[in-house]
């Protein structure tokens, strides 16, 4: 998916991914995007959306606790939805 930028940032205890879009009808396919992978793996994070400007858009995606990030499955979570909105690579912070 062109115009989308996808990032992660993880600490200890906590891990988000952060989607950067330009065209604020992209939210609808990452809401939907989202709820199927939440459907899927039974997991429910955190979901914020922010409006910058016309032209720049952010969704976050948070997940914090052990019970989350303790195991792999926040990182399954955070593929399944990057790759489901097509996008290819995503920068680790």
């Amino acid at each position: 998916m062109s115009n989308v930028t996808a990032m992660v940032r993880m600490e200890e205890g906590y891990m988000r991914l952060t989607l950067e879009y330009m065209n604020p009808m992209f939210k609808t396919n990452i809401c939907k995007n989202i709820a199927e992978v939440e459907s899927n793996l039974k997991m429910y994070p955190e979901v914020l959306h922010r409006y910058d400007s016309e032209e720049k858009c952010f969704t976050s995606v948070e997940f914090s606790g052990d019970d989350y990030t303790c195991d792999r499955t926040c990182g399954k979570f955070i593929d399944e939805v990057v790759h489901g909105l097509g996008i290819k690579e995503f920068i680790k912070d």
